[in-house]
């Protein structure tokens, strides 16, 4: 587990979940893509990215010790855990619904004229 940094972003290695810093008139905050809504300090932040990746590796399901520190950085961001699951369980479902989706959908049509695969030229 990694988590990347620059000035400006914050991703994972083993999930697509990434926080980025935004300007305010205030100075600057970090926005999450799982929890867009709430404006956090770099240490949130990173517990946030931290939290997603003990999370997102299923290896740790049994392990004790990444589970206390997930419920560490649980309270440093300020959330309960029965939040943190929910949302990034939503997240992961959403995810899994759109490759759903753009696997069902219809190639384009073929341009009108051309010679199809089958077809009598």
């Amino acid at each position: 587990m990694t988590i990347y940094l620059t000035d400006w972003l914050m991703t994972s290695d083993i999930s697509p979940e990434f926080a980025e810093r935004v300007q305010t008139r205030h100075g600057s905050s970090w926005l999450l893509t799982w929890l867009p809504q709430r404006a956090l300090s770099f240490e949130q932040a990173y517990a946030a990215m931290e939290l997603d990746e003990i999370l997102s590796d299923p290896r740790l399901v049994h392990d004790n010790a990444a589970l206390i520190r997930a419920q560490q950085q649980v309270a440093l961001v300020g959330l309960v855990w029965e939040q943190v699951v929910y949302l990034l369980a939503g997240r992961v479902e959403a995810r899994l619904m759109e490759a759903q989706i753009l696997q069902d959908a219809p190639g384009p049509e073929p341009a009108p004229g051309a010679i199809r695969s089958g077809s009598a030229a």
